[in-house]
């Protein structure tokens, strides 16, 4: 004998699961197309002291918005947040990526802390065909660490990336590794920071297994509680 109760708990529980947000994926490239305009992703930056040796961890966040996509230039804005502790000196004096295509580099207005872009290549760290940096001291490989960005301060600029060939709304543009130099109290320290961005929309192979892998608890389950119902 059917029981109307458990059906619909069952069909309850499996509607709420199929809600459930995607997970966060963490990455270490962007992938713009034009459909991405208006969205924001963010990278994270994290060297622990278990990993650096000094008293501090050393940490930043960065936020990119596409601003626009056209056939020739993607306009990013982009905000640096140094989140290590403001008692430690740490200014961060360079960050860079690599876009796929490659692309020329220039700000669209001013920066505050970065002033600087240069084409670099390879980078410490094993970080290789790095073709755009923002930097903020002598060059892209450090300076004074007192021109960095701060300990606990913010920086916000517009970078525009250009190509004069190809069709970028057709290629779409890639950003990936975007290593960071730090220059501290203590020494300094490159390392890679990765996209933890939640993606607005699952993509569908995602939706298939987490779909696939629930309706197949869901209806185990079912069975197993069918027949304690009829063993009483």
């Amino acid at each position: 004998m059917k029981n109307p109760l458990a059906n619909l708990f069952f069909t309850a529980v499996l509607g709420g699961l199929l809600l459930l947000p995607a997970p966060v994926r963490a990455s270490t490239s962007i992938d713009i197309t034009a459909g991405d305009v208006g969205d924001t992703y963010t990278i994270n930056w994290l060297d622990p002291t278990g990993v650096t040796g000094i008293s501090t961890n050393l940490s930043a966040t960065g936020t990119f918005t596409v601003k626009s996509l056209t056939t020739s230039q993607l306009l990013l804005n982009v905000t640096v947040d140094n989140t290590t502790a403001s008692s430690f000196q740490a200014a961060i004096l360079s960050l860079r990526m690599t876009s796929s295509p490659s692309l020329s580099s220039k700000y669209q207005g001013s920066s505050s802390v970065f002033t600087g872009l240069s084409d670099p290549g390879n980078f410490p760290g094993g970080f290789k065909d790095i073709n755009i940096c923002v930097w903020a001291g002598s060059n892209c490989d450090g300076g004074n660490i007192n021109n960095g960005l701060q300990s606990g301060s913010t920086t916000s600029f517009e970078l525009a990336l250009s190509t004069s060939s190809g069709n970028l709304l057709s290629t779409g543009v890639d950003l990936s590794q975007f290593p960071v130099k730090f220059q501290t109290q203590d020494g300094s320290f490159e390392f890679g920071g990765s996209n933890t961005t939640v993606p607005s929309t699952p993509e569908p192979s995602t939706l298939l297994l987490e779909g696939t892998g629930l309706m197949l608890i869901l209806v185990l389950y079912r069975k197993a509680f069918a027949r304690k119902i009829l063993s009483f």
